[in-house]
């Protein structure tokens, strides 16, 4: 069986005639991984800027009930909505005769305008933790960029297979092919990106046998000389059904010989 020798240089070959494709696969998966960072980062210095109660439902049906003294109240100076700060509320109470500290983030501006140090302040308490029954919690989040992200993600993803499925029939037919004569029927240019000319090609339209196939490529040799009607090297897979152009600059990089073919 024919197993012609190929290398990522190759792959990459195949991968830059595509530019288009191979620009936003790899823009959707780099923009969805910048993005996952810096949010990472966001949310953990967030997370330390404010206290959090985990079990808010479970204190507020089963916890006990207590009076709190309002000890302080602080604005968390990094988020801001509406010209207004949350606010971190400080309190203490009594747990079964221990005097205990802990503290809650609210953001209701209308209600903590009118707090001051010293208010006594309805909670519960249950297992350590507790709540003001009176407010909301504060939590700040960027679930959607999370979303975002992940959408941005998927695609570059799906193009990513896209891609990889149409290089992946071609190193097929590079490596196993069987090496036919096509007949040209037309060749189209690709000009690829205006400034840099990356992506630059041609799809050469062939006939062979009773099909019509068409190849990109982006060696301009292969067409030297040839018009409409020449014949040009293929390669044709066992079932006969996909072809390619025989690429001869990558067969003599890679070392193929005559007699590795079929």
């Amino acid at each position: 069986m024919t197993n012609r020798k190929t290398n990522f240089k190759t792959i990459w070959q195949r991968a830059k005639i595509r530019p288009i494709l191979l620009l936003f696969a790899f823009q959707g998966i780099a923009f969805a991984l910048l993005l996952f960072l810096p949010m990472g980062l966001m949310m953990n210095s967030l997370g330390n800027s404010f206290p959090f109660v985990e079990n808010a439902e479970k204190i507020q049906s089963d916890g006990i009930t207590a009076n709190a003294t309002l000890t302080g109240i602080k604005g968390i100076d990094n988020i801001t909505i509406n010209r207004n700060n949350p606010q971190i509320l400080t309190y203490e109470f009594d747990n079964n005769g221990q005097k205990t500290e802990s503290k809650f983030s609210v953001f209701e501006p209308e209600k903590t305008d009118n707090l001051k140090i010293g208010d006594i302040i309805p909670i519960k308490h249950l297992n350590g933790e507790s709540m003001p029954t009176e407010f909301e919690q504060y939590s700040f989040s960027i679930d959607f960029m999370y979303y975002i992200a992940g959408a941005i993600l998927l695609i570059g993803l799906i193009l990513s297979y896209l891609l990889y499925s149409r290089i992946n029939k071609e190193i097929s037919l590079y490596k196993t092919g069987r090496i036919m004569d096509g007949k040209i029927i037309s060749i189209s240019h690709n000009k690829g990106f205006t400034f840099s000319k990356f992506g630059s090609s041609m799809d050469v339209h062939y006939e062979y046998g009773n099909k019509v196939a068409k190849s990109r490529t982006n060696n301009f040799a292969l067409t030297n000389n040839k018009s409409i009607g020449d014949s040009i090297k293929i390669l044709v897979s066992k079932d006969g059904n996909s072809s390619c152009l025989y690429p001869e600059l990558i067969a003599k990089t890679n070392g193929w010989k005559e007699n590795y073919v079929a």
